[in-house]
């Protein structure tokens, strides 16, 4: 047998996810169990494009669970569904969230997995709780799960490592040379500061 990535492995062995009417059920019985029933009624589904473990569109009232994401972490369904209908009250990952992800028992930010990050180069970690986030492109950054300030100097985040990117993107990259006003938008977003909360999605 040929090598196999873990993405190959997994599909191979994939575990049994609920479908979409028992997520429709889940929904309901979590909004009575959780919400006193005070969330709008939303459409739950299944995303075989997302790789993030979910994200809530909260205008059109759908939420979003990557299947991707839940072949890796099938225990998580119900985790990432109850975090999702959080974001309907609140879409920003803020102290409000994370007190009312504490009181229903949900996480705030996904687990890492192999495919999460494919245009990923650089790679950051917090000098506080040694999480690592993934970056297409350097920046100054904030830990999102630590930081409750940007000017909080104490959790700007370290670049630990260079990802290689692919023969393919450095042929395209070359082929393609960033256009003038591509560059000073590049100049612009480097003397920005950014936090790592993500909104509306996990």
């Amino acid at each position: 047998m040929g090598a196999m990535t873990q993405l190959d492995l997994t599909a191979l062995w994939a575990p049994e996810l609920p479908d979409n009417e028992e997520l429709a059920r889940r929904f309901i019985r979590f909004n009575a169990r959780f919400f006193n029933n005070r969330l709008p009624r939303a459409t739950v589904r299944w995303s075989r494009r997302m790789r993030i473990a979910g994200t809530c569109d909260r205008s059109r009232k759908i939420i979003s669970l990557s299947w991707a994401y839940h072949q890796f972490f099938p225990e998580d369904v119900d985790d990432t569904l109850l975090h999702e209908m959080i974001h309907l009250r609140l879409p920003h990952h803020d102290e409000a969230f994370r007190r009312e992800a504490e009181r229903v028992g949900a996480t705030v930010h996904c687990k890492e997995y192999p495919g999460l990050h494919p245009r990923a180069r650089y790679v950051y970690i917090c000098p506080n709780c040694q999480a690592t986030f993934h970056r297409a492109r350097r920046e100054r950054l904030y830990c999102g799960r630590c930081a409750r300030s940007r000017l909080d100097s104490r959790y700007i985040l370290v670049l630990r490592s260079s990802l290689q990117a692919s023969p393919r993107n450095r042929s395209l990259a070359a082929k393609r040379p960033a256009s003038r006003k591509t560059r000073s938008k590049r100049r612009s977003r480097s003397s920005d500061t950014h936090e790592l909360f993500g909104n509306s999605q996990l």
